[in-house]
């Protein structure tokens, strides 16, 4: 799971990795040119950056290769003079990286390819890069949208870990003592069990994006508060919060999702001051 994203501070792609990190709750940093400076003027100070002690971004670039678990480039089929540089700095410091072209592959395609990489190379660091927003118009909006699907991804593949120090011992055959029976006493149970990261993440989606949970955090949720094994006061609960009738297993699901989400909303949706 990724813990931070590092960015020289450049426009386009480096800008949009700064801001999903902000959105998502997501650390990050990195290093920057001396005089906090791009194409577009300075580098606005909500973006946790280290100067340089020399102008321009090559010193930055390759500190930040190095520092990093792993580079990402992104662009559109546009070679250009940084992602070039950061892919030869990846080889120089032995670190890994994965050039995603967004003209080669679908958007969903490519945030899948992202998220694998990270997964399997165990990225915890990652530094994102590719072309600047005078290279590339589109780019930066592309990004967003790449960057923040893989990272939902992410989250639907990790689920939920409880937090043991809260599980209770009981006796067997009592474990349905332990199920959750009502709507809200699913939301407070998932957020204790969520870190500060996803609980952040999942405030920050969007309506349609909740049913991308259906497999990761739902499947927790179906397994672990008993609904595959009949869990009939929650099933009530979610009957009375959804408005339905016999709600089938999925739909008791997506309402207790749709809860926590709605929760999740009024303390940790992150606001970015532009």
């Amino acid at each position: 799971m990724i813990r931070k994203i590092i960015s020289c501070g450049q426009t386009g792609v480096e800008s949009a990795a700064l801001d999903i990190a902000l959105k998502l709750g997501i650390t990050h940093g990195g290093w920057t040119s001396r005089g906090r400076r791009n194409e577009e003027g300075a580098i606005p100070d909500l973006y946790d950056l280290m100067e340089t002690i020399s102008l321009g971004f090559n010193e930055a670039l390759e500190k930040n290769v190095a520092e990093s678990d792993g580079t990402l480039v992104i662009s559109r089929g546009i070679k250009s003079p940084g992602p070039t540089k950061a892919v030869q700095m990846a080889l120089k410091h032995q670190r890994q990286f994965l050039h995603v072209d967004l003209r080669q592959y679908a958007l969903f395609e490519a945030a899948s390819l992202a998220n694998s990489w990270m997964s399997q190379k165990m990225i915890q660091v990652v530094y994102i890069t590719g072309p600047m927003a005078s290279e590339d118009q589109q780019i930066y909006q592309q990004t967003r949208k790449l960057l923040e699907t893989a990272f939902y991804l992410g989250f639907v593949k990790s689920g939920v870990q409880p937090d043991l120090t809260a599980v209770r011992v009981e006796a067997p055959g009592n474990k349905r003592a332990s199920y959750p029976r009502s709507v809200d006493e699913a939301v407070q149970r998932l957020k204790t069990n969520l870190p500060l990261k996803d609980r952040s993440l999942l405030a920050n989606m969007q309506p349609d994006e909740l049913s991308h949970l259906n497999s990761g955090l739902g499947e927790y949720i179906k397994q672990n508060f008993g609904l595959y094994v009949g869990n009939e006061p929650l099933m009530e609960s979610c009957a009375l919060a959804g408005q339905v009738t016999g709600p089938l297993t999925d739909e008791a699901c997506a309402i207790i999702v749709r809860a926590l989400w709605e929760d999740l909303r009024k303390t940790h949706k992150l606001r970015v001051v532009k």
